[in-house]
């Protein structure tokens, strides 16, 4: 790992401007409280991007274009699930298995790409690191688009007026999702930070008998997390 970080300090689209910037070739691993994904780039293009719900899309958009068939994206998805190339991501089995032109083919990955790239602007939250893998991703087609571009549309999408796919959860409501302790709006207030609640942290809570049932998160104070196990919510 050569860069890692907090989304709302860094937002993902400067991350991607910078390793665009630097001609980086390697994984941008990104992930917060509701889903995690990966950017993949060769000489600081964007090459695919994953998303677990996005990736989903892709199989059917490849269905819709006549390049595979229902049957086909499931056999993907089996082949995928058992590991059969390990490391190699969801898209690339689909794309290996298509067989339409390469300008179809090429059509479906820029509507794709810049689709997800629009999604990565109501990332707020989370972290993102960036990896060069043993084994870099190997994709059959890869976006003519280039980051700029991919960039400047997914703000005018987002000008437009155009939606995430779904409503990413607030800071709030993301970091008490998770959380089992019973509190209250004036504990909320009192103790709910933006990115840390102090109340279900706090040694009083954590050792009351009252709570020894509800599995709640305890911190390991003498050991420090290494930036290959970042701390996501």
């Amino acid at each position: 790992m050569i860069l890692w970080g907090d989304i709302a300090e860094f937002p993902l689209f400067s991350v991607l401007q910078f390793l665009s910037a630097q001609r980086r070739t390697g994984t941008l691993e990104i992930q917060d409280f509701e889903e995690q994904g990966a950017v993949y780039l060769t000489s600081g293009r964007i090459e695919a991007v994953s998303l677990v719900q996005g990736d989903e899309e892709f199989g059917t958009r490849l269905v819709t274009a006549g390049a595979l068939t229902e049957t086909e994206v499931k056999e993907c998805w089996m082949r995928w699930s058992d590991g059969d190339e390990e490391g190699q991501p969801l898209l690339s089995y689909l794309l290996n298995a298509a067989h339409a032109d390469g300008a179809t083919l090429e059509g479906v990955v820029n509507r794709h790409t810049s689709d997800q790239v629009m999604q990565l602007m109501y990332w707020s939250t989370g972290t993102f690191r960036f990896v060069i893998p043993d084994r870099p991703a190997r994709f059959k087609v890869v976006p003519s688009v280039s980051v700029e571009n991919l960039l400047l549309d997914a703000y005018r999408r987002v000008d437009e007026g155009e939606k995430p796919r779904r409503e990413k959860l607030i800071v709030e409501n993301e970091l008490c999702a998770s959380c089992t302790v019973d509190c209250s709006p004036g504990i909320k207030a009192r103790y709910l930070k933006t990115d840390v609640c102090l109340w279900r942290n706090m040694p009083s809570i954590l050792k009351d008998p009252s709570f020894g049932d509800r599995k709640t998160r305890r911190v390991v104070e003498d050991e420090d997390p290494g930036p290959d196990d970042l701390s996501f919510i």
